[in-house]
């Protein structure tokens, strides 16, 4: 891992980040364009150097080309990890992909994990045989390359997830009145919005909902343990993530009568305005639901988002399929479906 996508040895971390650009476009579809190699590296390169998810990767390169990557992360103090494997297009079929993810389970297994998981994505609208999640809320198709291969290394159905995309800017007036009635609904509550660091006043508050953040969601049959954040641990992500292009838009819900934290919302938003701003992690504490709170939250947020970055065009996001209040939000917002993800499992100790 370089220091800097600038530093000497930064080529291999950058054509590990341009092919997981390239296939994630490919599998996502037209609202997903492909983003500029170092760009791509620059966003990438906070989450590795975080280690408190110990990150480890491997590329496959034909002719000095990077063409294939692995990555397994691995959050600390638990016994699952995650991995992932891309390969380009024109690389297909010559074994690559089967010798990334053997030597990736290879890894993990040294490592003392016991499980391993993976998400693969996959475009809406595809027909033919599918198998279903055990949850009863979608499908993958049979048919996929993705499908064949982690079924093959045994891997097993465990969740759908469902990418939305949402077009801005959105409609000023329907904007307007979803938001007061939101914070009708919300009587009790006030929210807090920052841009980049987390304010000091925030961070013990934040480092609880982040924290609740890992356990509180609908996870299905996938392992999820409790990732433990403290007020330091935020301030270290903060500094790291300082070096991204990426800017970081927060919005946080206050209970008004304790001054005690809600739930949260955020917004990653790339650069390039033609990239979608990414929705990232929303939670209502759950001693705090029943407020239309996760409304008000995304609501005001979007709404920051529009006033602070003009030019953005499209957010996107990601839920489980299964999580239909969320999705309810989401849908009411005008959120639409762009694509799918599936989520699997092995046992590998």
């Amino acid at each position: 891992m370089p220091d800097s996508i600038d530093a000497p040895d930064a080529a291999d971390f950058i054509g590990m980040a341009t092919v997981r650009s390239i296939v994630e476009a490919e599998l996502r579809g037209d609202a997903f364009p492909v983003a500029d190699p170092e760009v791509a590296a620059a966003e990438l390169l906070p989450n590795w150097k975080d280690q408190s998810t110990k990150s480890l990767g491997l590329i496959a390169t034909v002719d000095g080309r990077v063409v294939g990557r692995g990555t397994l992360a691995m959050p600390g103090d638990a016994s699952e990890c995650w991995s992932a494997v891309s390969v380009l297009p024109d690389y297909r079929s010559a074994g690559i992909g089967s010798a990334l993810y053997e030597r990736l389970e290879r890894m993990a297994r040294d490592a003392g994990r016991r499980t391993i998981q993976n998400q693969t994505d996959f475009p809406a609208g595809l027909g033919g045989d599918s198998i279903p999640a055990p949850t009863g809320f979608g499908s993958v198709p049979a048919r996929l390359a993705s499908t064949r291969f982690l079924l093959r290394y045994g891997f097993t159905l465990e969740q759908v997830g469902r990418m939305s995309g949402l077009t801005l800017p959105m409609d000023a007036d329907v904007a307007a009145s979803s938001l007061d009635a939101a914070q009708a609904a919300a009587t009790g509550y006030r929210t807090v919005t920052w841009e980049g660091p987390t304010p000091d006043e925030w961070v013990d508050a934040f480092a609880l909902m982040r924290t609740r953040m890992t356990t509180d969601t609908p996870n299905a049959g996938m392992e999820q343990t409790e990732d433990v954040w403290t007020a330091d641990r935020i301030r270290a992500f903060d500094a790291i993530w300082a070096e991204s292009p990426m800017s970081m838009l927060t919005t946080i819900a206050v209970e008004t009568a304790t001054g005690h934290p809600a739930g949260y919302t955020e917004l990653g938003v790339p650069a390039e305005p033609d990239r979608p701003a990414e929705q990232m992690d929303t939670l209502v504490l759950a001693d705090h639901r029943g407020h239309r709170l996760g409304m008000l939250l995304k609501l005001t947020n979007l709404r920051e988002l529009s006033a602070r970055f003009p030019d953005s065009r499209i957010v996107e996001t990601m839920n489980a399929e299964d999580n239909r209040p969320m999705l309810d939000v989401n849908e009411a917002i005008g959120f639409v479906p762009l694509s799918y993800a599936a989520r699997w499992k092995k046992r590998i100790g």
